[in-house]
């Protein structure tokens, strides 16, 4: 896949859909998800930050 001009949220939305097995929208609205969430975040220069949780058991 040719990654080149994509943007972050593309890419991350790419990865999604691949891992996840799931279709454009629904990767789209799982990233809007996430951000209303505070647990991914993109700024004005491509970069992502996403928020890792840890638990234990």
């Amino acid at each position: 896949m040719e990654h080149e001009g994509m943007s972050s949220r593309q890419l991350v939305m790419n990865h999604l859909m691949t891992i996840m097995g799931i279709e454009t929208i629904e990767a789209s609205l799982l990233v809007a998800d996430l951000e209303k969430e505070g647990l991914l975040q993109f700024d004005d220069f491509g970069n992502v930050s996403l928020l890792v949780l840890e638990g234990q058991s």
